[in-house]
């Protein structure tokens, strides 16, 4: 049997969501929770995030049985869970659905605060930047992302890819909270370690210095210098997995 979760996490107090040995992760925490309940079991996530990282989208696969009915499986696991991970829907999948191979893409985002101080709860959520930003800068280097470019530059180091092509459908900058978040939106057919984080890192090296060719020069040669080293992780989500 196979049941595919929506599933929602603030990561700040986890190790990331893959499951370590001796560290609380999200991973971990869900398959500790469903095998106490459900009995043995798997708990297969259809994409990795960092420490720190959270979602809005993720999508979980529980491969085991289930003695409880489906539509009372949410409620009754959500009880158990910590509030820092909450589940949003279930449903039955066919035993060989693979929720990574067969995702078509994601999307992200990333927020910045612009304001001096911070206010609850977003000070988990964002990173605080109060230094002046050009918004046409952002706005002109969030351009440059689309279409399909080798985002080697964007890549942080330990990356296993086999590819550092990728092709990018959605990026922009949206205000939110009146002006207060600066979020970048962006959503490709897939993304490399740090590639968010570093592309978000290089926007904002354009938009505060005086050179603004970091966006360019990654794009133009990946196999140059990083174009930028990764923005702190509190300041992304993973907003959705894309299926067909």
């Amino acid at each position: 049997m196979a049941i595919r979760f929506g599933c929602l996490y603030d990561g700040t107090e986890f190790h990331g969501f893959q499951q370590q040995v001796g560290l609380v992760t999200v991973q971990g925490t869900l398959q500790r929770t469903f095998e106490e309940l459900l009995g043995p079991g798997k708990v297969i996530g259809a994409g990795r995030t960092d420490r720190g990282v959270h979602a809005q989208g993720q999508v979980v696969v529980w491969r085991g049985e289930s003695a409880i009915p489906i539509e009372r499986l949410v409620p009754v696991l959500n009880r158990r869970l910590p509030e820092s991970i909450q589940l949003s829907h279930a449903a039955v999948v066919d035993d060989a659905w693979d929720p990574i191979r067969s995702a078509l893409g994601k999307r992200y985002s990333y927020r910045l605060w612009r304001c001096r101080r911070a206010a609850l709860p977003w000070l988990r959520y964002t990173y605080l930047v109060t230094a002046p930003l050009s918004w046409e800068r952002l706005q002109e280097s969030a351009d440059m992302f689309l279409g399909t470019h080798d985002f080697r530059a964007f890549r942080g180091e330990g990356s296993s890819a086999k590819t550092t092509i990728r092709t990018v459908s959605t990026s922009r900058w949206l205000k939110e909270e009146s002006g207060s978040i600066w979020c970048y939106q962006v959503q490709a057919d897939g993304f490399l370690y740090h590639m968010v984080r570093m592309m978000v890192g290089a926007m904002l090296k354009d938009a505060l210095g005086p050179k603004r060719d970091a966006v360019v020069r990654g794009l133009a040669d990946p196999m140059g210098p990083k174009a930028s080293g990764p923005v702190p992780a509190s300041g992304l989500t993973l907003e959705e997995i894309l299926y067909g």
